[in-house]
């Protein structure tokens, strides 16, 4: 009776041990990853026809790739997302345990838990968990069928090894690797047979060469696809820190095989998958019972081991966690969105050198109506204008490093044309996204290219997740072909221009043409008087001074006014048309108070820089002292 009760409690607590850790892992996930975030690095459509699912089946890795097309998607909703990872954990640790089982009778619980601790590290570092875990549970699972083969006669096994291998390689491609090396472990270490468990070890070599490279014409990257990083077209999916990401993903894959030796060393071996997953044997039965007969003190040995995993959990949360990366995701998200607000407070937590960061942070400024206001609260560079629209110094190289951010400024200026040629090059470049497709649709239907918006209609509407909104678009276009009811189409239409430039367009001429084109497009204007703020054109920023009128802007921006004070300063009060607006009081004190804190210091220009920055960090005066806006970048310029 004791050894069922001891029996019992010990499965009892080995499931309440399993679910805590998995309960752990979700809400980890969920609140401290935000799984949402995954679908903001790689979007994808959710498609079950036959044109989109049978090609992913067709290659090398397919299965693989089956799975992330199938699941990625579902990323979008946040606890659905902790729960697919959730799930797909469980499974690795179960088949992870079946696989050690077939090992050793010995193999404690703890073990089967241990990938969890390069995946939890692997989530830090933001890369997507679904081809990977699919893919070890691939693994894994054709493990343990090879092991449910037992001691039969060894051709059996080297038949059953073939035919799993083909299978293995076709299904998870590089990820094979995993799976001869815990064969020939298994055949090395429990079936005794050494020959063969180093002919298992030496196909994770000769497989993806010969079947991959050479039967199959693949380079030696294409025939390993799977076990090393992927390599990521869009810079927010890319690893930040490329040494710590292959480092987890060495150990994730090490894991296995280094646990599938310890169950072998510490326990006796159990030969047959079906054998070892059997009710415990009478001498285990009497160990289980032992504690309740006569050892006062239980096995703490368990206990122990799972606390070390989870502190060493936190502590590589604590040490290898991707903060900026993570922040920098929310940035897009909220951006994407059009949550400004969200925009800035992420902003805040952002090293200040990424010109990437500033752009968003001056889009959501003006969105809110600050951006005359309050810009100079975040860091700026002097004549650093790709703030302001990620425009590089060709149309090519913008195309190659920012197609999504250039398309979307260009979008919301009026530059339809542009925007349309960076949103071709972004699906170019990342193929079918979801944003992508819907920027294009939007654009054809402002141009009046209908028969192209409905071909962009009907790649979204096979898509589960956006074809409600593809056919409400639809809909609406058939209701009315010019879709003057849709704001996004009729504000752009009305702001976009009629002609093409065919000179160098830089960012002042292409801002000045929008307002020649329509001289109420505020944020054309909005960002040229934040374009000569950057650039210390004062001289052209008072010049444009009588444009507020076409706003019906009652007093000027802090950041104008502090302008016209520094021209005032240079030059004496000239006859300037204020449109009957005054310089406020306040902004005229504080460039008192700033030229008597100036006068005050007697030291070079970091010291200078340090003493000013706390109380006038914030304002035009500063900034057009120092040319920077915040003490990490001008820290970081060559001391002269």
């Amino acid at each position: 009776m004791m050894q069922i009760v001891g029996r019992q409690w010990w499965r009892v607590e080995k499931v309440a041990t399993s679910l805590s850790v998995m309960v752990g892992l979700y809400f980890y996930a969920l609140l401290r990853v935000r799984p949402e975030l995954f679908y903001q690095q790689s979007p994808s459509l959710l498609r079950l026809d036959s044109d989109f699912l049978v090609p992913l089946l067709a290659r090398l890795g397919g299965a693989v790739d089956f799975a992330g097309a199938l699941l990625s998607p579902l990323f979008v909703v946040g606890w659905l997302g902790a729960l697919v990872i959730t799930v797909l954990a469980a499974l690795i640790c179960m088949a992870t345990r079946w696989v050690l089982a077939a090992m050793s009778q010995g193999a404690g619980s703890v073990l089967c838990l241990v990938p969890l601790l390069p995946i939890s590290m692997l989530l830090g570092q933001y890369h997507h968990p679904v081809r990977i875990c699919a893919g070890l549970g691939m693994v894994l699972g054709l493990t343990a069928a090879y092991a449910c083969i037992g001691h039969r006669r060894c051709a059996e096994r080297v038949t059953a090894f073939a035919i799993l291998s083909a299978m293995a390689y076709w299904a998870i491609a590089g990820l094979y690797v995993v799976f001869a090396l815990l064969c020939g472990i298994l055949e090395w270490r429990v079936h005794r047979c050494r020959w063969w468990g180093m002919l298992c070890a030496l196909s994770a070599v000769i497989v993806p060469l010969v079947v991959g490279g050479w039967f199959f014409s693949q380079s030696i990257e294409d025939a390993y696809r799977g076990l090393f990083l992927p390599r990521e077209r869009y810079w927010l999916a890319a690893p930040s820190q490329a040494p710590v990401s292959w480092a987890i993903r060495a150990a994730l894959l090490l894991s296995f095989p280094l646990a599938a030796l310890a169950a072998t060393c510490r326990g006796r071996p159990g030969g047959s998958l079906a054998l070892s997953l059997e009710a415990p044997s009478a001498s285990n039965s009497s160990d289980i019972a032992v504690p309740a007969a006569g050892r006062p003190m239980p096995d703490l040995r368990p206990a122990v081991s799972l606390a070390a995993l989870i502190a060493l959990a936190i502590a590589a949360d604590f040490l290898l966690f991707d903060v900026t990366r993570k922040y920098a995701l929310l940035v897009a998200s909220s951006a994407e969105r059009e949550q400004w607000t969200d925009v800035l407070k992420y902003a805040r937590r952002l090293p200040p050198s990424d010109a990437w960061t500033a752009f968003q942070v001056n889009r959501a400024l003006y969105h809110r109506g600050e951006l005359l206001e309050r810009m100079f609260e975040y860091p700026q560079v002097a004549d650093s204008v790709r703030t302001l629209t990620m425009q590089w110094d060709s149309v090519t190289a913008t195309a190659q490093r920012a197609p999504l951010e250039s398309s979307d400024i260009l979008f919301e200026l009026g530059r339809v044309n542009e925007s349309q040629h960076m949103a071709y090059e972004a699906l170019e470049i990342f193929g079918e996204q979801p944003r992508i497709l819907q920027r294009l649709v939007y654009l054809h239907a402002i141009k009046g290219e209908l028969d192209a918006a409905r071909r962009f209609l009907a790649v979204l509407e096979r898509s589960l997740l956006h074809r409600d909104w593809a056919r409400a678009f639809r809909r609406l276009m058939d209701a009315d072909p010019t879709l003057s009811a849709v704001p996004a189409v009729a504000t752009r239409r009305a702001l976009m221009v009629e002609r093409d430039f065919t000179g160098n367009l830089d960012t002042e001429t292409m801002l000045v043409h929008l307002l020649d084109r329509n001289p109420r497009n505020a944020m054309a204007f909005e960002y040229l008087m934040a374009y000569y703020l950057l650039t210390r054109q004062i001289d052209k920023l008072t010049a444009n001074l009588r444009r507020f009128d076409d706003f019906g802007r009652a007093r000027l921006p802090r950041h104008c006014e502090e302008a016209i004070l520094i021209s005032w300063g240079a030059n004496g009060p000239p006859r300037m048309d204020l449109g009957g607006r005054q310089v406020r009081p306040e902004t005229r004190r504080r460039a008192d108070e700033f030229t008597q804190a100036l006068g005050r210091v007697r030291a070079g220009p970091f010291e200078a820089f340090a003493a000013l920055y706390p109380e006038f960090g914030d304002t035009y005066y500063f900034f057009y002292l120092f040319g920077c806006s915040d003490p990490r970048l001008f820290q970081a310029r060559p001391r002269r």
